[in-house]
């Protein structure tokens, strides 16, 4: 009976420490957690947040573009001006005792960047709250009954003490019989009384402790919240969290602009500004006078990159020695000849001799012709300057008249090769881009269009404007192909339309400053940076051209 009623009074005591329903339950955070207000005008937004100890934190930006402002704030608080103290461009701080006292409060920003200046109004609601005097920090609801939540949980500790201390087991008494003079030691005691002390320890710490490791983990200086997807689908993200992600917007505007086709193309040299290095013949390459080119390496056009020594049979080395020998005697005989003929210059007919010259002539330039093949070498020379964009060739390497041995490119005079599926479409090209694996954009120039389809498609080919030097040849490359055909749309960056978790692609709308709503559009490419909205959006609306995607993953 008695460890009974001790259990109902340890948890008649601990009861007071749980939360009754309708009654200290906290309600949910909602979006803006914090007192707040907000004002624009045709030039300037300003956010004002109220934080502990009625400080309030002020964010000036740029209403079209959301860039932060570089200027000064001054607020008039029931007809008295407070200048805010600037903590960074486009961040401020005020303070006004009127703040930490709650109620309505009508304020005026007065914003002056550079020689603008403008006048805002917004209305504060100042919320009532428990405040600590002079620490400028609020209590929580649950801290109100704290000191008979820690006097219970005192008592309940003793007491859980005591109650384990009289659990202690005894030894247990003799299996003989003892004399009658001797008293039975007690039975032990249940377990009960100490399992109601240990529960009756929890629940005091589950009462008390707990919410004090909460509170101490929550940070009580300057305002800062955590960017959210509210229940309607709208990403409520605060100015604080809007500079750290670099958000930019721009209006929207209604205009004109040409259809495009995009398909995918390959990154060329020019074939005028370009060659191959191939031997005539099969050999041993052999290095030149400065060694094998590297790659990257700038040459100039009939510069010797390598040799190729000739290689034969035994068979074929005797024939070409035989032709040789040959030769010369066939030399030595009509230079004779010829020496003759002229002592006799005169007497013998004048063809004669030009007949015997001739033939000279001919046997000589027949065995300067198969000299090289006996012991010279071929050279290998650069066909045009540029740079060596491809080796292939050793010491030593037997190669023969279908290996290419280097390859010739010249980095400023480069090709795009495309194949374009729909003939209508390119039929009246205005402009071209091509944008790179990395992401720049390249400016192409229209060349021609082959009559042969290859691959059920017709090739294009496109002149690089301006080409990098690092540009990668050889690589794909995303094309747009801009075509007589106008569309009428809004015209925005490629970085304001992402793809939503639905998959349809959306921009996101500044709708006020921290709110912003997910708008699914319909797009159609313009180049290789801009998109042409066609349907699901409309004019004079501020969308985010920079950090969507970071919107986007807003949860």
């Amino acid at each position: 009976m008695r460890l009974l009623l001790l259990l109902s009074l340890s948890l008649g005591l601990a009861a007071p420490l749980q939360a009754h329903p309708g009654h200290d339950e906290e309600t949910p955070p909602v979006a803006a957690a914090l007192p707040r207000t907000e004002a624009h005008s045709e030039a300037f937004e300003i956010v004002a947040v109220l934080g502990p100890g009625g400080v309030l934190t002020l964010w000036l930006d740029r209403w079209a573009d959301n860039a932060p402002v570089d200027g000064a704030v001054t607020l008039t608080i029931e007809g008295q001006e407070v200048a805010a103290q600037r903590q960074g461009i486009g961040l401020f701080v005020a303070r006004h005792p009127a703040l930490a006292q709650a109620g309505r409060r009508d304020i005026v920003f007065t914003v002056t960047a550079g020689e603008e200046m403008d006048l805002l109004t917004a209305t504060l609601d100042v919320p009532t709250h428990p405040a600590v005097q002079g620490g400028g920090a609020t209590l929580p609801g649950w801290l109100l009954g704290a000191p008979l939540q820690v006097g219970g949980g005192i008592a309940l500790l003793l007491l859980g003490v005591l109650l384990g201390r009289g659990s202690v087991r005894r030894p247990l008494p003799p299996l003989v019989e003892e004399p009658a003079s001797i008293q039975p030691a007690p039975s032990p005691q249940p377990a009960l009384p100490r399992r109601a002390a240990a529960l009756a320890l929890s629940v005091t710490l589950a009462g008390v402790g707990a919410p004090a490791r909460a509170e101490t983990a929550r940070p009580a200086s300057a305002p800062a919240e955590a960017p959210r997807r509210l229940e309607d689908g709208a990403i409520f993200l605060p100015k604080a969290s809007q500079r750290l992600l670099a958000i930019r917007t721009q209006v929207t505007e209604a205009s004109e602009a040409s259809a495009a086709l995009r398909m995918v193309g390959t990154l060329v040299p020019d074939p005028n500004a370009s060659g191959r290095v191939q031997p005539s013949q099969t050999g041993r390459l052999e290095p030149g006078d400065q060694g094998f080119p590297t790659l990257g390496q700038r040459v100039e056009r009939g510069q010797v990159l390598a040799y190729v020594t000739p290689t034969y049979t035994a068979a074929e080395r005797g024939g070409l020695i035989q032709n040789a020998a040959e030769l010369d005697a066939q030399i030595t005989i009509l230079d004779a000849r010829v020496r003759r003929l002229n002592s006799l210059r005169g007497t013998v007919a004048e063809r004669e001799i030009q007949d015997a010259q001739a033939e000279l002539a001919g046997a000589r330039q027949r065995r300067t012709a198969i000299q090289p093949a006996l012991s010279g070498r071929e050279p290998l020379v650069a066909p045009v300057a540029g740079i060596v964009s491809t080796v292939r060739g050793a010491v030593g390497q037997l190669v023969d008249s279908a290996v290419t041995v280097f390859d010739i490119v010249d980095p400023s005079r480069l090709w795009v090769e495309a194949l374009a599926f729909d003939r209508a479409a390119v039929e009246r090209v205005t402009g071209a881009t091509a944008t790179l694996a990395d992401g720049r954009v390249l400016e192409l120039g229209f060349v021609g269009r082959g009559l042969t389809v290859r691959q059920q498609a017709i090739p294009m080919n496109f002149r690089v404007e301006a080409p990098p030097a690092d540009a990668p040849i050889g690589a794909s490359v995303l094309v747009t192909l801009r075509t007589a055909r106008a569309v009428q749309g809004l015209v925005l960056p490629a970085d304001a339309v992402v793809r939503s978790a639905e998959g349809p692609p959306v921009v996101f709308e500044h709708a006020t400053a921290e709110r912003f709503l997910p708008r699914q559009v319909r797009v159609q490419p313009l180049d290789g940076s801009r998109v042409v909205v066609t349907a699901g959006l409309e004019p004079g609306r501020r969308v985010v051209i920079q950090g969507a995607a970071l919107i986007a993953q807003v949860r």
